[in-house]
């Protein structure tokens, strides 16, 4: 069964090693921080970040992972004007555009990193306390929404979801603790970095509430509680995918 970000214990938009990249690449493109400083950021906490290129996509050894660091040129050297944030789910691909391999890895992890000019991309495997990227082959993705859309749409969602929740008289759900912000690179501005941080607190409120039933009595109020709060999640999905992947 395929999963999505929030199918997985303890995945939080704040902790996806794919925001991290796909944000510090992009800082990177634009001058705003060195590949020394991106490298570090990306591992983060982690124990270390290894990248497996069996199809020498990149030109790495095909026979043996590669550290992070020893990979990041030849991202940077890459013809591209971005690097997109991807959190596909059944249904949901968008950027993705394949090929199949790709698109199913991609959905298996929740979560990858693409070019904006495609040809390559990378799914992250956790591997207990470290990090390995599978390198793949990729088409051109689909360039996601621009802010201003994506920020028009969320404040919709939200304001469709209150007022049908509180038609059906249910609660949205238990709030989640509070977490760490999405953490976005240097050379992001602050209205991303808010529709950011807007958009990671309400997946993870939206994941919280679709694990119960917010109290709902009947079939019907349980089906359209879920429904509601699944398209605001994509909505905050979307968002988030938005103000990570537009840097400039």
């Amino acid at each position: 069964m395929l999963s999505s970000p929030g199918d997985r214990a303890g995945w939080r938009p704040g902790s996806s090693p794919s925001l991290r990249l796909a944000a510090n690449l992009n800082a990177v493109i634009i001058g705003a921080q060195s590949l020394e400083q991106a490298e570090r950021a990306v591992v983060a906490r982690d124990v270390a970040h290894h990248v497996v290129d069996p199809d020498a996509v990149l030109g790495a050894d095909p026979e043996q992972a590669t550290p992070l660091d020893d990979v990041l040129p030849a991202l940077r050297a890459a013809e591209t004007e971005a690097w997109f944030l991807c959190l596909p789910s059944p249904g949901q691909l968008t950027p993705l555009r394949g090929p199949a391999d790709l698109n199913l890895a991609a959905l298996t992890q929740g979560e990858a990193v693409v070019a904006s000019s495609g040809r390559v991309a990378l799914v992250p495997l956790p591997v207990g306390r470290a990090v390995q990227w599978r390198v793949y082959a990729a088409e051109r993705p689909l360039a996601p929404e621009s802010p201003y859309e994506v920020e028009r749409r969320l404040s919709e969602a939200i304001l469709g979801a209150a007022q049908a929740l509180a038609r059906l008289d249910v609660a949205a759900g238990t709030r989640p603790r509070s977490s760490t912000p999405p953490p976005l690179a240097p050379g992001y501005g602050n209205r991303q970095r808010v529709t950011a941080e807007r958009a990671a607190r309400l997946i993870e409120v939206c994941d919280a509430a679709l694990a119960g039933d917010g109290a709902s009595i009947t079939a019907y109020e349980m089906e359209r509680r879920g429904r509601e709060l699944r398209q605001l999640r994509t909505a905050a999905r979307d968002a988030l995918i938005s103000a990570v992947s537009w840097c400039r």
